[in-house]
């Protein structure tokens, strides 16, 4: 069935990423009790909801119908609505655990930027992470060299080697990508609907607002070597507070 290969094969890894990014993203953690409670009625409320669906079409239900008036079927369709209800009560769940998240940011905020001890290089930076990712470039050395890393602090009871920190370059930050999805989402719609003075709209729009990108004078920004030195202390204290061991010594 196409809804229950979707909402198990992508939705439910979708909602693992979010659980398990949005702190990188946003600076602070998802209410875990809020999450676990969504957890469980989606994924009760996935099989109760559609088990039985499986078991009305070998019963000779089709899809769509507008009324039924087999006896046999309806115990069955009570609990898939049921199990719809408790997806229902998932999605509530899930509306909730947003709005407390945000409520108590402060005491769900990720200071050491590693709340699950990851072992990718995404959790090495702050959360958020700064504009430029990392100050230095990682030496990677394997699949998983923030866990090495990791691993050989623990070991010493001291951070990593400071590096040298030198200025470099950043892009600019342009609404460009935004602006332009508007037009070319009225552009699409337009296309679809043979609304054509929308269409031409949307095309204008768009480009017009590719030559205003174009034309900047200014591009870049520069970090200063000062700015990247402080940004990453601050890294580096969090770090050596999550895994205890002295902040102050250089290595």
């Amino acid at each position: 069935h196409f809804h229950n290969v979707i909402i198990g094969g992508v939705l439910f890894g979708a909602f693992a990423a979010y659980n398990y990014w949005f702190p990188k993203a946003f600076g602070f953690k998802l209410h875990d009790g809020w999450g676990r409670a969504a957890f469980w009625l989606w994924v009760v409320g996935f099989y109760v909801a559609f088990m039985p669906l499986y078991v009305l079409g070998l019963m000779g239900m089709t899809r769509r119908m507008q009324h039924y008036d087999v006896p046999g079927w309806h115990p069955w369709l009570i609990v898939a609505a049921f199990g719809a209800a408790m997806i229902a009560g998932g999605i509530a769940c899930q509306v909730m655990q947003f709005y407390v998240s945000i409520k108590h940011r402060h005491d769900l905020a990720d200071t050491s930027g590693d709340p699950w001890d990851g072992r990718s290089l995404e959790w090495i930076t702050t959360s958020p992470p700064p504009p430029f990712n990392f100050a230095v470039l990682p030496n990677v050395q394997g699949e998983e060299a923030y866990w090495g890393i990791k691993a050989q602090a623990r070991e010493n009871r001291e951070l990593s080697e400071r590096p040298d920190y030198e200025p470099f370059h950043m892009p600019r930050n342009s609404p460009t990508g935004f602006v332009t999805a508007f037009f070319t989402t009225a552009l699409g719609v337009a296309a679809v609907w043979h609304i054509w003075w929308r269409f031409i709209l949307g095309v204008l729009g768009a480009w017009a607002t590719f030559v205003v990108f174009a034309w900047r004078d200014e591009n870049e920004i520069e970090i200063s070597a000062a700015d990247a030195k402080r940004l990453d202390d601050e890294r580096r204290n969090a770090k050596a507070q999550m895994l205890d061991i002295p902040a102050e010594q250089p290595a």
